[in-house]
């Protein structure tokens, strides 16, 4: 298991929680090296004094050290910007660079229960015969019926080289098998594909982290020596990643000329290009609302250029590049610090990306998004007639 779990401290919970005795300590700030020192500082003393004076319960500082520094970045009014308890940033680290400490899959918890859908390559759960769309029912002695789907997810996560005992069903009710994996570091699966009918070649990208252009081109190689004539590309659910990554995937699609362009508080630039050498092959690519940052600049690229068709619904909108960094006691803050640009100068904050070719999920193809397949992916379908 993947084990990279959504941040759980509440906007609210952490604007009042930080109103305790750690949080002078925490966010003190100094007025040689801040930008908005004076009002955080004064603040977060006069707490701190009032609490320490008055407040009749017991404190953990670690958590309202975590809680405090949450209420802080959502202070600064940007989304993208978030603060990572040290408990969890080993965890953000590895899924940022490709990798996952666990038994190697990626599941969807819902109303139907804990589902599988993505198994990766040659990890614990392959070889113990675990696939996409099964389902998993317990670990540890947990149930999710009788404990919850969080309990067990939390119940599988751990470290490399440990056992862990999972329960799981082919099919929703089926009969149960409970297998014993050790789990490891096991690298995420990131681009997959297949060839449809009519020799196109459908390529899925799952996310834009560490090492997804080295597997994006052995599939997308893979895809032409079979003799595809045209490319569905699907960023469909992709949350984005690695600029670095997603130019090398852009520049063997592109034209020569400018991929992306980041910018600076201070106005400094970096820009990524792609040279001439190009495969001409029709490109559709796949987008919904939650292609998110890399996503939709690969997109956005593709379609700039005139290389490829956009089909599904607009993106989300994000315009922003962010950076990690670790803090003294093992958490990180991951802080936007440059704007990026389309290969046209176009910012994408809050507007995104429309799709060229409009066709919309029905909430039950949504809900299933995963188990999609080409005859029931309207989306797709409609990708493949356009190539067609």
């Amino acid at each position: 298991m993947f084990g990279l779990r959504e941040q759980k401290i509440s906007v609210g919970t952490a604007l009042f929680l930080c109103l305790t005795t750690a949080a002078a300590s925490v966010l003190g700030c100094y007025a040689a090296n801040g930008w908005c020192t004076a009002a955080v500082e004064t603040k977060l003393r006069e707490i701190d004094r009032i609490a320490a004076q008055q407040y009749i319960g017991d404190m953990d500082e670690e958590a309202v050290a975590d809680y405090a520094a949450v209420g802080y970045v959502t202070g600064l009014g940007d989304q993208w910007s978030t603060y990572i308890p040290a408990d969890q940033y080993e965890a953000y680290r590895l899924s940022s660079e490709g990798k996952g400490c666990g038994i190697g899959v990626t599941v969807i918890s819902g109303d139907d229960g804990v589902r599988v859908c993505i198994v990766c390559d040659d990890s614990p759960a392959s070889q113990a015969g675990i696939e996409k769309g099964d389902y998993i029912v317990g670990a540890e002695g947990l149930t999710v019926e009788k404990d919850g789907a969080d309990a067990v997810i939390d119940a599988i996560q751990g470290e490399e080289g440990t056992e862990v005992a999972v329960s799981f069903c082919k099919t929703q009710g089926g009969t149960v098998q409970q297998v014993t994996m050790q789990r490891a570091l096991v690298t995420q699966k990131m681009a997959w594909g297949q060839m449809l009918e009519g020799k196109i070649g459908y390529l899925r990208i799952e996310n834009f982290h560490v090492g997804v252009a080295d597997q994006f081109q052995q599939v997308l190689d893979g895809l032409i020596e079979d003799g595809a004539q045209a490319l569905v590309l699907d960023v469909r659910h992709n949350g984005g990643g690695r600029v670095k990554e997603m130019s090398e995937m852009l520049d063997p699609l592109l034209p020569e000329g400018t991929i992306m362009t980041l910018r600076t508080k201070s106005g400094s630039e970096t820009v990524y290009e792609s040279d001439a050498d190009m495969i001409d092959l029709p490109i559709a690519v796949l987008v919904d609302d939650q292609s998110i940052s890399a996503a939709e600049f690969f997109a956005a690229a593709l379609q700039e250029y005139g290389r490829a068709t956009l089909v599904g619904t607009h993106t989300t909108g994000k315009g922003r590049a962010q950076q990690t960094f670790e803090l003294s006691d093992g958490s990180a803050l991951n802080l936007s610090v440059e704007e990026y640009f389309t290969p046209h100068g176009n910012n994408l904050a809050g507007v995104g990306i429309a799709p060229d070719v409009e066709v919309n999920l029905t909430d039950a193809q949504s809900a299933d998004f995963y188990f999609l397949t080409p005859e029931n992916d309207p989306q797709l379908q409609k990708a493949v007639e356009i190539l067609g």
